[in-house]
């Protein structure tokens, strides 16, 4: 396909302009544009691999759920930009990300718990609805408004078994290393040992979720049951920390310069001031009397999504292996991998860019590393990887015999020795977004 940079100027379904092009992902990019009303804000495009209705289920699941700590898709659908046809969706503005202001300092115990109640009630809403976030990290954390907020363009159905118990595991892990960030700006407990231990609760709270041990039902008691912090004097929200800064560098005739994202862009930090009162009780409260009006329109959209994609599932089997989402691709890890040039990377979706065979032992199943629009530069990457770790067995192969070029590994197996396959191969140099999909042509 075209570069990204070629798609400026352009716009989307007659409103949202494609201002500037913030940062390209493989085959999904952010741009600038503006929302319904003329502010700014960001739009996705992900260059469909046969999976856009799989892709707008999912942004619909989040339109649904309309979660007060899920970002909001504004609008989303699909268009063709020069015989490319893509998704996109809108977002919301958002103010700030967590990542900018870990980069500076650490939170303080009262900004650690706004994002721990906030993140909580945002990770329940999407487990008990069948989804899984897999990139829970401080460049996926928002701020709009007062309001924390999850990046929800990234989510994903959750699979069944075995997997989506170790999905919904490491969105846990994930939400507890962000807590051990946010108190001491490393990501690991070895790390922060200097800093050990921390206060109640998050002594508890960070290291069994870490370990696995704890899951979302005992981070909220732990939170429910945290005492009220005493202050005698009111500390200054960050927010206003922010706004203090940004009126100082005006009067210097400084301009305020945008950060490019991960996710999407922000000017500055500004993360809501610290709750009065209530803590978690009162967010779950308010939480749970939502849930119940929107509990109908809950069971309509999940029945209506079975049906209409039951004649899909009756012959499809969904990847255990995610691939990377934080671009285009969701994966175990939250770290976007490097894109090779010119290359696409794989989808950010649980579902492949092609048919699936019926029978799961087929034999037809492959392990895809490398996605590209170009067959002669998927056939020198396999060369480059055949040279380098011949054992792999890299080839190209394509679907339907045209784009997108898939760099495969092991040739084609059953069900269980590509699962396996990836996670032996990814301790030797496989990268992190690859995934298993079953094929046929």
């Amino acid at each position: 396909m075209e570069l990204w940079t070629e798609y400026e100027g352009r716009t989307i379904d007659g409103a949202f302009p494609l201002t500037k092009l913030i940062r390209p992902e493989g085959r999904s990019a952010f741009f600038s544009t503006s929302n319904s009303v003329g502010g700014p804000t960001v739009i996705r495009l992900i260059e469909s691999h046969f999976d856009d209705e799989e892709i707008l289920v999912r942004w619909r699941g989040i339109q649904v759920l309309n979660h007060p700590n899920l970002v909001k898709l504004i609008q989303f659908g699909q268009v063709t930009l020069d015989e490319t046809s893509l998704v996109y969706a809108v977002m919301e503005s958002v103010d700030a990300n967590l990542a900018e202001i870990l980069a500076e300092r650490r939170l303080t115990m009262q900004e650690t718990k706004q994002i721990a109640t906030s993140l909580l009630t945002a990770l329940e809403a999407l487990h008990s609805n069948g989804f899984v976030h897999e990139h829970i990290e401080p460049a996926n954390v928002l701020a709009v408004g007062e309001a924390i907020k999850l990046r929800s363009d990234c989510i994903r159905e959750t699979p069944e078994g075995r997997e989506g118990r170790e999905l919904k595991s490491k969105d846990v892990h994930d939400f507890a290393v962000v807590l051990l960030q946010s108190l001491t700006q490393k990501k690991t407990l070895e790390e922060a040992r200097r800093d050990l231990p921390l206060e109640e609760p998050y002594d508890e709270i960070v290291a069994k979720g870490i370990s696995g041990e704890w899951g979302l039902a005992e981070i909220a008691k732990a939170l429910r049951s945290e005492s009220e912090v005493r202050v005698e004097a009111r500390p200054v929200a960050v927010s206003e920390r922010m706004a203090v800064s940004e009126r100082m560098a005006a009067s210097e005739g400084l301009a305020a310069a945008a950060v490019e994202l991960p996710s999407y862009p922000t000017e500055r930090v500004r993360l809501p001031a610290e709750e009065a009162s209530g803590g978690i009780d009162g967010r779950r409260l308010a939480i749970g009397l939502g849930a119940m009006l929107l509990l109908l329109l809950v069971v309509f959209f999940v029945r209506g999504r079975a049906s209409k994609s039951g004649a899909v599932q009756a012959n499809a089997t969904v990847p255990a292996i995610p691939t990377e989402a934080s671009d285009a691709a969701a994966g175990p890890a939250p770290e976007v991998p490097a894109v090779e040039p010119g290359a696409a990377a794989v989808p950010d979706v649980a579902a492949s860019a092609a048919p699936v065979a019926t029978n799961n032992s087929a034999g037809l199943w492959r392990v895809v590393a490398f996605t590209y629009s170009h067959e002669a530069q998927a056939q020198e990457k396999a060369a480059s990887l055949a040279a380098k770790h011949s054992d792999w067995k890299p080839e190209v192969f394509t679907p339907n015999g045209r784009a997108p070029y898939l760099v495969t590994v092991g040739g084609t197996m059953s069900r269980e020795d590509a699962f396996a396959l990836v996670k032996k191969e990814r301790g030797q140099g496989l990268p992190h977004d690859s995934y298993a999909q079953n094929y046929r042509r």
